[in-house]
């Protein structure tokens, strides 16, 4: 049974539970036309997306004689490291934006808006000014991406624990879907960290490294698509 999960990784992560996630949080904003979810559930067709879009790097990796193939090869974007970067900067706006709208302190909004604005302005002008854009991250960006989301978060559980709002938690699709990125990048983020050791020498931290993704994944997803089935069930009630 674990081998099969192993093997089914990318199934049962990128395809399946990132496409179920997606469309419960549609059914739930056409059901609830609540707003304030749109700009997650964009988020999450946006990871469905880039996830179907970057495995085309797979597909170079095989050999055709076509013209348009071996161009693409041979061009700077034979690796999906673009892609992925272009994700990391809309991930880190879409989320602010997200929060920003969720919360209604004045100065959590503001320091929101402000982070996403410095990150935003970092990254293009890292991006526009170094050659990293198609090659490599941000320095640290695991990292520092980390920290921004979380601290999205922390900010959001402060102001819902101040609230009335608080009585209602468990009715809150918000509320399951910080617990999960809270959860997601606290647990990923020093997996990131070690990537050094991701060879195919190193067999063991590479089965460890798959099975935790694994699991942090499934929960991560789960737990989005929970929030909204049950959130949209008590909203009935």
């Amino acid at each position: 049974m674990k081998q099969f999960l192993l093997n089914n990784l990318d199934f049962l992560t990128y395809y399946a539970l990132e496409i179920i996630a997606a469309i419960s949080g549609t059914i739930y904003l056409r059901k609830t036309k609540n707003e304030k979810l749109r700009l997650f559930v964009n988020y999450l067709w946006l990871i469905v997306a880039v996830e179907l879009i970057g495995r085309y790097s797979y597909i170079l990796q095989n050999n055709y004689d076509y013209e348009w193939y071996i161009n693409l090869k041979n061009s700077v974007f034979c690796r999906n490291r673009w892609l992925y970067n272009l994700y990391g900067f809309l991930s880190i706006g879409l989320l602010g934006i997200f929060y920003s709208n969720l919360l209604t302190n004045k100065n959590f909004k503001i320091l929101i808006r402000s982070i996403v604005i410095a990150y935003s302005a970092f990254s293009v002008f890292f991006y526009t000014f170094t050659d990293a854009f198609f090659y490599r991250t941000i320095p640290y960006d695991d990292v520092l991406g980390s920290i921004i989301i979380c601290l999205f978060v922390v900010l959001y559980f402060i102001e819902l624990i101040r609230s009335d709002y608080i009585l209602v938690y468990n009715k809150l699709p918000s509320f399951y879907i910080s617990v999960a990125l809270l959860l997601w990048y606290l647990c990923a983020t020093p997996l990131f960290i070690f990537d050094s050791y991701f060879y195919a020498i190193n067999t063991k931290f590479v089965e460890f490294r798959s099975s935790f993704l694994l699991i942090i994944n499934i929960f991560t997803y789960s737990c989005y698509t929970f929030g909204f089935w049950y959130s949209l069930k008590k909203s009935k009630q």
